[in-house]
């Protein structure tokens, strides 16, 4: 069996392209529960904005928050105690682990006293 190059139309990515000749794509319906009547020219016009107070009323510090979803330890505590030092007050941890697992971090620790009690349930269906 002998290959050939075929030339590929300008800007189509081939994964792309192989996959819509094999599968018919779905049709995009928009939303049935919009709360406005605005197209996307108008929505991206209005996203546009420049917002108009220039300084929150309120002191503000914005923050990130980590949730770790685990069934046990967490192997990788040390690299995230480093990669959150000297951002003290930026961020909030937690810890959400099988309610079986208790946490032992020393006190010094991002992760000390950072866990949120669970409790397993069972699906009905």
């Amino acid at each position: 069996m002998q290959s050939r190059v075929v030339p590929l139309e300008e800007g189509k990515d081939p994964a792309v392209s192989i996959k819509a000749s094999q599968s018919k794509p779905f049709p995009i319906r928009p939303p049935s529960n919009l709360l406005h009547k605005m197209g996307d020219k108008e929505l991206l016009w209005r996203a546009s904005f420049v917002p108009g107070i220039k300084k929150y009323p309120f002191k503000r510090i914005p923050k990130i928050a980590f949730m770790f979803l685990t069934k046990g330890p967490l192997p990788l505590a040390p690299l995230w105690e480093r990669f959150l030092k000297g951002h003290e007050g930026l961020y909030s941890v937690y810890i959400h682990p099988l309610p079986t697992f208790e946490a032992k971090f020393p006190s010094s620790s991002v992760f000390h006293r950072r866990q949120i009690p669970s409790q397993v349930r069972k699906c009905l269906y």
